[in-house]
């Protein structure tokens, strides 16, 4: 049971230099390198006893592998599931949402000032829901390329550092099994 310790504080190393370096990783691709984006808190190493072996597995939140490998355009209509995530990554961020340009001088242009009023008058959720519609619209349309702050991560020569040091453990040929699980 001595060398099932020893792998499994091997593995708790490597999770915790994992995570830290996913993290840095994903901050600099960040243009606001001042926020802390909830995916980033979500980054959680895991080293488990299972029947017959120890799995370690690095959770994060599910909208990772779009943020790492980026999205194609959509091809038929959706549920609205991105406009309503869109509305709440905008709420949550605090932006600055403001009338259209287009909006404000039509407004200009209006003689009657009680449509003019109205015209120009928008709640700040009404707002939001067009500002999330635009981006949506853009995403749907071109999808938007990955940063790939996982790849550079995972595949700079660590795992192979990993099975070597597992393998000077146990003295054998050791075969690490990276899995992705995506929804």
């Amino acid at each position: 049971m001595a060398i099932d310790n020893e792998i499994k504080d091997l593995l708790n190393d490597f999770g915790k230099q994992l995570v830290t370096d996913t993290q840095k990783s994903l901050k600099s691709k960040q243009k606001d390198q001042s926020l802390n984006s909830r995916l980033s808190t979500s980054i959680k190493p895991e080293t488990t006893f299972e029947s017959g072996g120890i799995t370690f597995k690095l959770k994060m939140n599910d909208y990772w592998d779009a943020v790492n490998s980026g999205r194609s355009e959509t091809r038929n209509s959706g549920d609205g599931a991105l406009r309503r995530n869109l509305i709440n990554w905008i709420k949550t961020r605090k932006l600055k949402v403001e009338i259209s340009k287009r909006k404000t001088a039509k407004a200009t242009t209006l003689k009657n000032k009680k449509i003019k009023k109205v015209y120009k008058k928008q709640t700040y959720e009404t707002a939001v829901e067009n500002l999330a519609f635009v981006i949506a619209r853009k995403i749907h349309k071109d999808g938007y390329e990955g940063n790939h702050f996982f790849d550079e991560v995972i595949n700079d020569g660590r795992t192979e550092k990993l099975k070597k040091d597992i393998a000077e453990l146990i003295e054998t040929d050791v075969i690490v099994n990276i899995q992705q699980a995506t929804k």
